[in-house]
């Protein structure tokens, strides 16, 4: 049973919807940049330079970031939350010891 309110829940699916869309165009411009490759050029007056550039590495961060928030939102409609959290104890500086003697 989830404790989210209709408006909360039609909130999330529209936001879902948009998350989807755009991790569809994301995967899209994935594909494309396998077998495109974009070029620039420069000609600076005494000579042209020429560069080929495939930006893989940023469209797998956006795609793996989309996935994650679509699954995010997954659980919060069903009313799951929080899957899995770690704390970590903040470690204390400046701290001495006192021996009473």
């Amino acid at each position: 049973m989830t404790c989210i309110t209709s408006s909360t829940k039609t909130r999330l699916e529209a936001r879902l919807a948009v998350k989807i869309a755009q991790l569809e165009k994301a995967d899209e411009a994935y594909d494309a940049s396998l077998t495109e490759v974009e070029e620039y050029r420069l000609n600076t007056g005494e000579g042209t330079q020429q560069m080929k550039y495939r930006d893989l590495k940023g469209l797998e961060d956006t795609i793996s970031r989309l996935e994650a928030q679509i699954d995010a939102i997954y659980r919060r409609l069903e009313g799951k939350g929080i899957m899995n959290l770690n704390l970590r104890r903040k470690r204390s500086f400046g701290y001495t010891s006192v021996v009473a003697g």
